[in-house]
């Protein structure tokens, strides 16, 4: 008896569960692709160039000089070992986002019909001059981007972008040559953290970094990041995985005041003692960025760069910093949802100051893996995730695939694999087709608007 019962168990879930779930991984609701298709929405994260001349760089976009990447630029059929699968120029995907954003349709890449679209870009820049941007995002149905730069341009304009300023280099105020000589891949990285640095001591009319740590926060620190705000900062970003292992601790002021004053006039401190002074900076960027009232992006997961340390930049390891009393008023996004620690992340979503996107993973995963993660997360607190793309510029020399056509793949993969994962749970009686479309438009647009506060038609 107990065996038959065992049987027919077996056959119950094959014969009714399993064909429901065939059915939600092959069949997304019709009424739910052409209503989330129409939402016009916001992009929680990328990195938009400005309009440029011909011949002309931005540089602005990152705060980093990222790890060296090798994409086989030159030709567009060889081959790109260290570029994800999905991402070789040849995918039929581009084909798809060139003639969606350019009307360039080509039957196949070939290093002539590259050339050829380089020129139909170079054609269209040239027409839109400063309004390139803003008319990308209308080809791709975006309404606003938050822009994760160094500065703003007049042709990145309020309110279709709005900034997101790095806040890392206010981190590192002491020599970094003892870790240039123990991580020569992180020399150029540091180098630009310290440009920037300079940068905002300029700024604020100083040419040296005050003596004491009490002068270098209420000097240097808080007027940078409120400057910051009244330049249009809607957020702040630390991009500390790329230079350093997320993993905050809690030293007292006492210790980091002395560290501070023994090395600013020079001297290389010990990696523990820079550390220390790293983690109060962190928390006390986070604490003020609640003053402020504006969120903290935090980069989570994986990330460009050959040794990038992703065990290192797991969201559990944030956890201490989410808890922490005195951070309680700021609100943190965690960035490219900690990829490849979905579960993780979703766990942290229920922290009330917690929120995260998927910029990136937009682009990375293919609609069907994607949609998995969403479904995590949605099922868990679906007023606190966010669509990104994360496009940005992966290498100068492939104009032909820029922040333009990852922003485009991006958003069309995550429409894609939101109705996937929305279909699912009506299928599985978790929500109605109501709710999946509300849940669609927080997801697109909404969660952002009320996180930033953002004023939208």
């Amino acid at each position: 008896m107990k065996k038959t019962l065992t049987v027919l168990a077996f056959w119950t879930f094959i014969g009714f569960t399993f064909p429901v779930l065939l059915e939600a991984q092959t069949t997304p609701d019709p009424a739910l692709v052409a209503a989330i298709a129409a939402i016009k929405a916001i992009d929680n994260h990328a990195h938009p160039l400005r309009a440029l001349k011909e011949g002309e760089r931005d540089t602005e976009w990152g705060a980093l000089s990222y790890h060296t990447l090798e994409t086989a630029a030159t030709d567009p059929g060889a081959e790109m070992p260290l570029v994800p699968f999905r991402l070789r120029p040849t995918s039929p995907e581009f084909m798809a986002v060139w003639q969606a954003l350019y009307g360039f349709s080509p039957s196949t890449v070939t290093k002539e019909v590259v050339q050829e679209l380089v020129q139909v870009k170079r054609r269209i820049r040239s027409e839109q001059a400063d309004n390139y941007p803003a008319w990308v995002l209308d080809k791709i149905g975006l309404e606003a981007m938050l822009a994760n730069r160094v500065v703003m341009d007049r042709s990145l304009p309020v309110p279709r972008f709005r900034w997101v300023p790095y806040v890392d280099a206010l981190m590192f105020p002491l020599s970094n040559e003892a870790v240039r000589q123990a991580r020569p891949d992180l020399v150029t990285s540091y180098g630009s953290l310290e440009r920037l640095l300079k940068t905002h001591l300029t700024d604020l009319g100083l040419n040296r970094l005050p003596p004491s740590l009490e002068g270098y926060l209420t000097g240097v620190v808080t007027p940078t990041l409120e400057r910051q705000k009244q330049g249009g900062a809607v957020a702040f970003k630390f991009l500390t995985a790329y230079v350093r292992k997320l993993d905050i601790s809690n030293p007292s002021v006492d210790q980091v005041q002395r560290v501070y004053a023994r090395y600013i006039e020079g001297g290389k401190p010990t990696a523990g003692e820079y550390q220390a002074l790293q983690d109060y900076l962190f928390r006390f960027i986070s604490r003020e960025a609640g003053r402020l009232d504006l969120p903290v992006h935090i980069h989570t997961g994986f990330g460009i760069g050959r040794y990038f340390d992703v065990v290192d930049s797991n969201p559990l390891l944030l956890e201490p910093i989410f808890n922490e009393p005195l951070l309680r008023n700021t609100k943190f996004v965690m960035i490219h949802g900690g990829w490849p620690f979905t579960e993780q992340s979703a766990a942290l979503l229920l922290k009330p100051n917690v929120y995260v996107d998927f910029s990136a993973r937009a682009f990375l995963l293919y609609p069907r893996e994607l949609s998995q993660a969403l479904r995590r997360w949605l099922e868990i607190s679906p007023d606190k995730v966010l669509f990104g793309t994360d496009g940005f510029e992966l290498d100068p020399d492939m104009p032909f695939l820029n922040w333009e056509e990852f922003t485009c793949l991006g958003t069309r993969s995550t429409r894609q694999a939101l109705a996937l994962a929305l279909t699912e749970m009506i299928q599985d009686n978790e929500i109605t087709s109501k709710e999946a479309l509300s849940i669609a438009r927080k997801v697109l647009r909404e969660n952002a608007v009320k996180l930033y506060k953002l004023e939208t038609p």
